[in-house]
Order: structure tokens, then sequence, then C-alpha cells
């Protein structure tokens, strides 16, 4: 706005001062006669031709940053490497020039640092002075995974994968059709493949599909898509259950081969476009809820005039609307607009900006319940804006303030009020009356630049797609009924020379945190991730250190301990901000020594702020960082055993990576503890997937994963939702509970509580093994087998299994659960499906002839019935009572575990040895050393 743009200018007349003493420097040296063209920094002596050339990817893509290196070239080979021509390196355009010695023969060689995937030739004879080069790519042969991580511009390896797709049978039902995906065969079909990880319960994965599929309906004779699921509870049942219910016709499968680990997916959805040429050209992670937005994805992927280019998201190719609509003048603006009159304000939009459209004068309600307010004219403009802009004098204490109503999708379709280019406020989501915004409260007399911005994306539209605003107004101080927070500087007071006269007295609080002129004072903040510091405008301190590491003037550590702190910021309550501890302050001076002024000893604080408090009754603003560091943990409650309350809770209103916030608790005896948690969702009365883990901290003060957890007890593994965990906890060892939804993007509160079972002795009816199978790898990355994995078992002398233990003592029994559904088969219980003809081994899964063995289904009922009858199981031989929790188990002897491995090999991998386990439970036992 006004101060950005002067900033602007002024930055562009010492770029041209500058370049003028730059130029006069030149000549005083007497080096006009001298040819001083350089090549990154070599000089070339003699005359010279200019030699330009462009690299391209197979797509049209400008190859930037390549490196490229030039020989002498005769009788069709390359000789020695050109004399004082360091490797050059392409520019953003593809391009690179070089001044090579008159009359010569050159070549150019650019193989030697090619990504993978690429094929160029040994090299390209310089057969003009300006020339372009075209590097093809496909998909890279090699399956392996070992060491791959996928960035935006890298090339695929191939893969195939065992998956379903939907289709109709003679009656007319749809049923899972078995196909084998294969990503290089699929793109000798199609244009592009839609890779979209998902899992069965991930809510924004259901909201996805409808649209993705409609779609794919239209393009799919172009476009393959091909939607893995990683989440290990999931079994192959499961998801073809699922894609039956969404009506999915493209390709469903499980994620075999880790791929969604070497994308680094940390949130579901998360959409991948594989283009024509194998490349990897968009990386979307969250969820596209619009037909269009699919629509517009797929018909630029297909068209036959396609350039390849990087998207950073789908927004990137949504074609933007000019305006057609024109904003009413300042004087009828401000009469629909202010409760009173404030005088002469210049209301407008941005007239430099052909794509902002302007608000517009409206009303809010029908009949007497209308209202008469201003309003973006953007509503239902997918990936548009709408901005007001108007300067508003104030005198010291005066309050700006004004009433809006909302109607727009939660977090998506977003109202921004800025206050002199800083962010104060952010509105969205459903409202159900007015509601006041106290946009700013002045320190001082001035006139100040106010900005309202309704931003949108390109997802569908939500009630009305828009923010109504009225009565603007100015208040005192006093008047200010609710929680209000407003943005501060450290730094103030700037001369001419933009150098800061006033700073705040930083105090050091009890809780670790400078504070700002005394220690019970708002918390300074550091803006590491923001673009609008009082440091360098336009540059974060997360780039500031990347350049400071390049260039070496910071260690590794220092350079880790600033990005440990970027990373709480990006995850803060407030956007992109950490509160000052003495590490920070520490690391904040060692910036100011390279990017500022390290004579002035508070030059640190120029990027650094602080939220004022108003109408709070003191109280001020909660740190922002909250439970996201092993510094500010929430501190743990614990209960009394049996006590039904959950005293604990972690809100979520916003997406935090890595997973969830922490609890502190440090026991003060040692023992086993059970952690349980409490989703429910009392305003949509539903409960939500939990995951958790249990965290310590190591010498160097990082967290390190020390319990995940896994739904294996047997009387809490139908609850899905929740967490139970039980774990044996060490006295005055610190650990830190973090519980989250295991949909990244889920909100609400979870409740948990932590109680106190008893010391070493406990025991838990668990899971035998947990999860789905893993697939081990040697080191060149093939395939050595698959496990079952869980716990090592061993048959006894007297034909029973149990764990096989390593301390000495005899291990538990295996039981095998007949009456309760399995993690494996979900639908039915193995009781059931005897007589559903699962244990007929004459035929496999899909009915047809197998190898497996006889028809053991009278087997099979025998094991069930004359062990599981009243209670009363013959191979205990004792009475199980009702409740206790082996109740509807048989114990399993080598009858029942081949009876059981022969099952597994019909419904799931066939030949894994053990997989029965995963059919099983037995007693965990909890001592000191479990787990570790």
């Amino acid at each position: 706005m006004k101060k950005t743009n002067k900033a602007v200018a002024a930055i562009l007349v010492v770029l041209m001062l500058l370049s003028t003493l730059f130029s006069l420097g030149s000549c005083v040296d007497g080096d006009k006669d001298k040819d001083n063209d350089k090549n990154n920094g070599n000089s070339v002596s003699g005359k010279t031709e200019s030699y330009s050339l462009t690299i391209v990817t197979a797509g049209g893509m400008p190859f930037a940053k390549l490196p490229v290196y030039i020989y002498e070239y005769e009788d069709g080979a390359l000789g020695d490497l050109v004399e004082d021509i360091a490797i050059g390196a392409t520019d953003e355009n593809g391009k690179i020039t070089y001044k090579l010695p008159e009359g010569g023969s050159y070549a150019a060689k650019i193989d030697l640092s090619l990504p993978k995937g690429y094929d160029a030739k040994p090299f390209y004879p310089l057969v003009s002075k300006d020339m372009n080069i075209t590097v093809s790519s496909s998909v890279i042969p090699e399956t392996s995974l070992v060491g791959v991580t996928y960035n935006l511009g890298d090339v695929m390896h191939d893969f195939t994968v065992n998956s379903t797709i939907l289709v109709k049978d003679e009656s007319g039902e749809w049923k899972n059709e078995e196909r084998v995906f294969t990503l290089s065969e699929a793109l000798k079909e199609k244009d592009a493949v839609l890779i979209n990880f998902w899992y069965t319960t991930c809510s924004w994965c259901i909201t996805e599909f409808p649209y993705m599929q409609t779609a794919y309906e239209n393009y799919s004779d172009d476009i393959a898509i091909i939607a893995l699921d990683p989440y290990s509870d999931d079994t192959l049942s499961m998801i073809q259950s699922f894609q039956r219910e969404m009506g999915l016709t493209f390709n469903v499968s499980q994620d075999p081969y880790g791929l969604s680990g070497a994308f680094n997916v940390t949130g579901y959805p998360t959409s991948v476009m594989v283009d024509r040429y194998g490349v990897i050209t968009m990386i979307e992670a969250g969820a596209i809820p619009s037909e269009r937005a699919f629509n517009l994805l797929f018909e630029y992927y297909t068209a036959e005039n396609y350039v390849q280019k990087l998207l950073t998201s789908v927004n990137d190719i949504v074609p933007k609307e000019k305006p057609d609509v024109e904003m009413p003048s300042a004087e009828e603006f401000g009469n629909a607009f202010e409760k009173e009159d404030l005088g002469d304000i210049n209301y407008r939009n941005d007239e430099d900006d052909e794509y902002s459209w302007p608000f517009i004068i409206g009303t809010k309600g029908e009949g007497e319940d209308a209202v008469d307010c201003v309003y973006p004219s953007n509503a239902k403009r997918e990936a548009s804006y709408a901005q007001l802009l108007f300067d508003v004098p104030l005198k010291a204490g005066d309050v700006l303030a004004f009433d809006y109503f909302a109607s727009t999708e939660r977090g998506a379709d977003i109202l921004y009020v800025v206050v002199d280019g800083k962010d104060i406020y952010s509105i969205s989501g459903e409202g159900s009356e007015w509601e006041t915004c106290y946009a700013f409260v002045a320190k001082e007399d001035a006139t100040y630049e106010v900005g309202i911005v309704y931003s949108k994306d390109s997802s569908d539209d939500v009630g009305d797609d828009t923010v109504y605003l009225k009565d603007l107004r100015i208040v005192t101080e006093a008047d200010i009924d609710s929680p209000t927070y407003i943005y501060r500087f450290a730094a103030t007071n700037p001369d001419k020379y933009s150098n800061y006269q006033d700073y705040i007295t930083p105090v050091l609080g009890a809780d670790g945190y400078y504070h700002v002129n005394s220690a019970d004072g708002p918390i300074l903040l550091a803006d590491l991730m923001g673009y609008y510091t009082r440091f360098i405008e336009g540059e974060s301190i997360y780039y500031i250190a990347v350049d400071l590491l390049n260039n070496g003037n910071i260690t590794e550590a220092e350079y880790d301990k600033i990005i440990e702190y970027c990373n709480y910021a990006s995850n803060a309550s407030i956007n992109g901000v950490a509160p000052v501890t003495e590490e920070l302050k520490n690391a904040l001076l060692k910036v100011v020594q390279f990017y500022g002024n390290p004579e002035n000893e508070n030059d640190w604080q120029r990027i650094c702020c602080y939220y004022d408090a108003y109408g709070t009754d003191g109280k001020q603003l909660e740190d922002p960082i909250k439970g996201l560091a092993l510094f500010s943990a929430y501190d743990v409650i614990l209960s009394d055993k049996g006590d039904t309350d959950f005293p604990n809770s972690f809100t979520y209103d916003r997406l935090i990576m890595p997973r969830g916030l922490l609890g502190k608790f440090t026991p003060s005896v040692s023992g086993t503890y059970l952690i349980t948690s409490n989703s429910y969702n009392e305003a949509t009365d539903t409960h939500a997937e939990c995951n958790a883990w249990i965290f310590t901290e190591n010498s160097f003060g990082d967290r390190v994963a020390w319990l995940t957890y896994e739904n294996v007890d047997r009387m809490n593994i139908t609850d899905n939702n929740n967490c139970y965990m039980i774990a044996y906890l060490e006295a005055g060892r610190d650990y830190y509970i973090d519980i989250a939804y295991y949909d990244v993007y889920g909100e609400g509160t979870i409740k948990y509580r932590v109680e106190r079972l008893g010391g070493e002795g406990v025991y838990r009816f668990s899971l035998a093994s947990p999860g789905f199978f893993t697939a081990l790898e040697s080191v060149t990355g093939e395939l050595t087998e698959t496990i079952a994995g869980g716990i090592e078992v061993e048959l006894g002398a007297d034909k029973i299994w149990r764990e096989k233990r390593t301390d000495g003592k005899q291990g538990s029994i295996l039981y095998a659960d007949f009456t309760m559904t399995t993690p494996i088969f979900t639908s039915n219980t193995l009781g059931k499906i005897i007589d559903l003809g699962a244990f007929d081994f004459t035929r496999d899964a899909d009915g047809e002839p197998s190898d497996l063995g006889a028809d053991c289904t009278e087997q099979a009922r025998r094991i069930y019935e004359s062990r599981i009858v009243e209670g009363y199981n013959s191979s205990l031989n004792e009475y199980i009572e009702a409740g206790d929790e082996r109740i509807g188990c048989v114990i399993v002897t080598e009858e029942v575990a081949e009876l059981l491995q022969k099952l597994m090999d019909k419904y799931t991998l066939k030949g894994i040895e053990n997989s029965w386990t995963k059919l099983c439970y037995y007693h965990q036992y909890f001592c000191a050393a479990t787990p570790n």
C-alpha cells in the first residue's frame, strides 16, 4: 500500500545509484579497453564471441540452475575443458551466455548434473551462437524408493500396485474388479496420472472424492487416477467396501511400497500430478472440494498445447476473472458503512490491480430484518479477492470498530483486516449474529491506512459466501467489551533515515520468555515467518537463515536452532511468530551481526512485536506456541484411579505439523499408567479418531518418540475413535503426551486423563500382531521378505503357542478371538464366518479353485463349539466368567494355529510365517523395561 510503494521506490533509486557508481568506477580504473565480460567471476582475455544456450524440458519448462560445461570440440569428439571458463549455470529462464575465444569450435556438456530421469546427449556441439537444447524425460524404470524423497520437478520412479476399479456385473450391480496399475504403462495411454493419498476415515478425503469422481468421468480417456491408502489399519476389504460406497471407478489400492513416505505426506488428502513426461508437476496438500477445480486441472494436463510448469496449487491454473462491477463513490460508501460521519474518508479499491474486486453497498436480510451494509463483490468467484482501502485519522486512545456478519467457508474464504500493512484480524465461518471487530487502538495521533481484504480459494462456496460489514465508528478503550489484542512493533519512532529511536525494555520472565517493559507485561514475539517487520521488508528470518548458512556465516547448529523456532512460528496460534527466549534472542543477535546494525544493541528488536490486550481485565495474550515445544508443554493433571473425568485437553483450531500438542507429565511414583482420551464433540454429536504418542527428551533437548499408540487392547479395540495407552512410567522422568486427531485437518477439543493402575506386574490383554504386514528391503532396495510383525512366538512341548520372552520367564499363552471382530475381519467374527464358508480351503477368497487344502469347516466348528460353551474353555480347563477379557477366545494349540494360518493365506497375503498371530491376543506384561 502507500508505505510499501514508497519503500519499493526508494530501493529502486538506491539500486540505480549503485549501478551508476560501479560504472564510473570501471572508467576511473582505466579498464575501459579491457574485455570485462565475465563468466561467473573468471574473465576471458583476447577476442571473444558470445554464445547463448537455452535449455528446456520436453514440456517446454526452462531448466534453471543447471550446470553447463564448455569443452573444445574437434572431429566429433570433446577436447579439453575451455581454460578460464568457470562452470556456469542456467538462469531462471534456462539460459546461459558465454564469451568464448573467437574462431574455436566448442561443445556443451549438461548430462553430468541432470536429475535422474532426464535423458541428454553426451554433448551438444555449439552449431550456432544462439542455440536451444531440449531434454526429454521419462519414468525411471527402477522401482526402489530407498533414499528417495520426491519434490516438485522430480521424475517419478516406476511402480506397480494391485488395485481395484468399480465395474457393473451382468445384473447391473457394482463390483470391485482387480487391476494391475503400473505408472509407466498408464502414461503410455494417458496424458497424466493423479496420485491421491487418502484413508477410509479421513473426513476431507470423503468430502473430496465425489468431486474427483465426477471430473474423472469427464476425462477418464486421458487421465488416470490411482488412490493409495497408506493407513495400516485399513484392510483390503475395508478399502474395497469404501470404494463401493463412494462409487469410485478409478484405481484404488493400498500403498504397499510407501509412496506416501517418499512424498513426505503429512496431511490427507494429498494429490500429486504426474504429467505425460513422468515429471511431478503439482503436490497439493489438502482437499480440493470443487468439481470445477478438478475439471480445470484435468483440462490443463490433457491439452494438446500443454506447456509444462510446476504448480504450487491448483489455484495456479484457475483463470482469474476481472471485476465486472464498480465501487460506489466514497460519499455513497461512507453513508452506507459509517455509523456516524467520520469526515472526508477516501474509500477506494486498488486502482492498479485489475483483478481486485471492489466492495459494494447492499442489505443483509429481508423485509423488516433487512440491514443496510457493505460487502465484497466477489462472492461465488473462485480464487478471487476483493479490497477496501481507506485512511482514517485517529487520536491516541481512539479505537476503530465495525460490526460484521460472517457467512463463509471456515478457514478457506477469509476476510482480513489490515492496518498499516499488518494483519490484525481474520474473519471466516458461518456466524449466527452480528459481532464487533475492534480493528485498531491508536497509541499516537496519526492517520492510519486500513485495508479490508476478502480472499477466496478455489473450493466450493458455503453460506452467502461473503462477510457483511456495517457501523464503522470510533470508540474509546472503555467501550471494548470482548478480548481484543492489537499488534505493536517493538521498534518505533523512525527518523528520516529509517533508524528507529525508541525500543521496548525486554524483561526475562519466570516462564523463560522476554516480556515487554515488565516481567508480567505482554510476551515479546519474534516475527520469523512474516515479511512485514521493521528489519528487512520482504525477507523472512527463515530465508535469511538459509542465506547465512550457505554463506558460511553461521554453523549448522546455529541454523538448526533458528529453523526450530521458525517451525514453532509456522504452527503458532498467531501465524509466523514465536516468543523470544534467551536462545532465540542470541540467534537474532547472530542475524543482526550480518544483516543488521551490530553496533546498535537493540537492533534485533526490529524483528520483534507484541500484542496489547484490551477487554481482558489485564490478562495478557496466551503463549502462541503453547504445547508446540517441550519447554512450552501444558501441565498434565493426574486423575484418581477410576475417575471418569477428563481434566486435560488439547484444542485444535489449525493444522499443526509435526502432529499435535504436548502435555508434560512427571510421575512422582513409578508404576503402570493408563492414558485415555475422549474426542466427543457435543456440537456435532460425533467422535473423531485419534492418534497418540509419548515422547521423552534426549541430551540435546530434542523430543524422542518413546511410545506410539496402537489400538491393541481387546476390550477397547472396537472404539476406533479414542486412544487407550498403558505404559510403565518412571518417577522423576519427564514424559510428553501428544494426542491428536488422525485427520490432520481435524478441529475441536480432545480431552484426556492419566491415572495410575499400579506398580509392576500389570497385564493387558493385547493384540499379538497389530497393524498390517511389513515389507523388508535389502540395502539395494530389493524386497527380501514380508513379515507379520508383532511379538515373537514359540510352540511349547505341550503343543500350545506362547509369547517368546528374552528374560527367561514363560511367556503368555496366545488366544484366538472367535467372538469379537478383529482388525483383519472387521465385518464378521471368526465364529460367524464358519457358516459363510471361510474355512473351505478348496476355494480361494474369490471362490476359484485353490491349493490351500481341504474343507476345514467342520474342524473349525468343532474347535469353536467345544471350546466356547457357556464360558467353559476346555483347553484352559477352567470356566471364564462373563466380563473376563478372555471370554470368547480359544487357546491356540498347534492345530488351531495351522487352521488360522490357512485362513490368513486365503484372505490376506499367502505364505507369511505366523500371520495367524494377527487374529490373536496375549497378556502383555508391564514392568520397568516396558516399553523402551
